[in-house]
């Protein structure tokens, strides 16, 4: 994602202070259960090429995945985690430090006035992609390419609230127009 110069804001500051104490979340046998923050480090080569580390983290797109798949085994990853473990010692360590009330808010009130260099994208393409494997050792891969990553989830969200609004389809994960789940 590109950055804009200015302050970090008192939400997105919250947010990754949210993440610190949250710890990380995946499914095991259908139930959400506790991981840590980073876990399940990944290299991933994307279909263009290039690259990226991602790990492990507590996310909307793990609820999602799970909800419109029903699947019982599921983990989300970024490569806004970190995935060195030092770096997820260190960051865990942090995240029980910030769960104490007066910690947080000064954490966050600092952090939200943080200032922010701009900063171009470092790709072209953001990239979500999903690997799903059965009992029987079936596995599929899939891929989406997008541009901005956060331009992208703005403009999705934006859209099917306005679409939901009108009236226009219900509430639920699709596959190919075959509702899912709801």
């Amino acid at each position: 994602m590109a950055l804009e110069a200015g302050v970090l804001g008192a939400a997105l500051a919250a947010s990754i202070v949210d993440a610190l104490t949250a710890g990380g979340r995946r499914y095991d046998n259908g139930r959400l259960v506790m991981s840590r923050l980073g876990a399940d480090p990944q290299q991933l080569t994307f279909p263009d090429g290039e690259s990226a580390k991602s790990a492990g983290v507590s996310s909307s797109e793990l609820v999602t995945a799970h909800a419109v798949s029903g699947a019982p085994f599921v983990t989300a990853t970024s490569a806004l985690a970190p995935p060195a473990p030092l770096i997820r010692d260190l960051l865990s360590l942090l995240g029980r430090l910030l769960s104490v009330p007066a910690l947080r808010r000064l954490a966050v009130d600092r952090l939200g006035r943080a200032p922010v260099k701009a900063a171009p994208r470092l790709r072209k393409h953001s990239w979500g992609h999903a690997v799903v494997e059965w009992a029987d050792g079936t596995r599929r891969e899939g891929w989406l390419r997008a541009g901005d990553g956060m331009d992208f989830t703005a403009d999705i969200t934006a859209t099917v609230t306005e679409l939901l609004a009108r009236g226009v389809g219900r509430p639920g994960g699709l596959d190919t127009g075959r509702r899912l789940r709801g």
